[in-house]
């Protein structure tokens, strides 16, 4: 029983092995680190990625997604949305698992504010399918709070650790995420393990202190402002494009240049 001397040395047991399960990771890097660890280490399944910003936009309206995105990536270069989907790739999911012999579904999460919101979206997408599901958190370890930030080496020794998610665990997350999806609005962070709402202005002082007198790069600007995140709650050179166009419009920073791509335009903050 536990408490005899000795009990805490003794090696946790092994969980079972599975045959075909499906890995589910947010973004295409983490994607590329799990699929060489699946090939050079023996793990056995097929690797999904999911490349959605989680940390922003609309959760409950794909259509209000589509425009949130459309007004993101304005100024930001050529990138556009055109025939993108809001979370399709969890469609592609469920047609894999009414195709597949899949025996069980793994979640791959780090401690970051866009996989804490992915792991509860994926207990309510998956609600209603019988897969046991798994989680393997990266989190706890030196190299990172992203699962893209560990060699194919560590992702395989973290898959040795998988845990499997209870009943109660999956609802409970199902819960959390449609508190997510109804009260955080358009931007969220993770603080103190638990996902909240924060207004779309949160992080204009970054890019506010990243701006001097003198003329500077936007380009520049804004990767200073996305060095100065914290690991937990990273955000993209998209967003920060976004909001630094909104502080130009407000008047606060003054640009030069068309305001096309972040390459093309040069800003600095405003005297006085």
């Amino acid at each position: 029983m536990p408490g005899f001397p000795g009990y805490e040395k003794l090696p946790a047991a092994a969980p079972p092995s599975l045959v075909n399960p499906l890995h589910l990771v947010t973004g295409d890097s983490a994607a590329g680190c799990l699929r060489a660890a699946c090939a050079s280490f023996g793990i056995p399944g097929v690797v999904v990625s999911f490349a959605d910003d989680l940390a922003q936009g609309p959760l409950n309206d794909d259509a209000a997604r589509i425009g949130y995105m459309r007004e993101v990536i304005k100024g930001y270069g050529d990138e556009d949305i055109d025939g993108y989907t809001p979370f399709g790739e969890w469609r592609l999911v469920v047609e894999h698992l009414k195709r597949a012999r899949t025996d069980a579904v793994i979640i791959w999460t780090g401690n970051n504010v866009n996989d804490a919101t992915f792991i509860a979206m994926a207990c309510d997408r998956l609600m209603q399918r019988h897969e046991p599901v798994w989680r393997i958190s990266v989190s706890g370890r030196d190299t990172g709070s992203h699962v893209a930030m560990y060699s194919p080496e560590q992702l395989a020794a973290f898959y040795a650790n998988r845990v499997l998610l209870s009943s109660a665990e999956r609802q409970q997350l199902t819960q959390d995420f449609v508190r997510i999806r109804e009260t955080s609005g358009l931007l969220r962070r993770l603080e103190a393990d638990r996902v909240i709402a924060v207004p779309v202005e949160y992080y204009d002082p970054l890019l506010l202190a990243a701006c001097g007198p003198d003329w500077q790069m936007a380009a520049r600007v804004v990767g200073a402002a996305m060095g100065s995140c914290d690991r937990r709650n990273l955000m993209g050179d998209v967003f920060f494009s976004a909001r630094l166009n909104a502080l130009i419009d407000a008047g606060r920073i003054e640009a030069k240049g068309p305001r096309t791509a972040l390459r093309d335009y040069s800003v600095r903050r405003l005297k006085g």
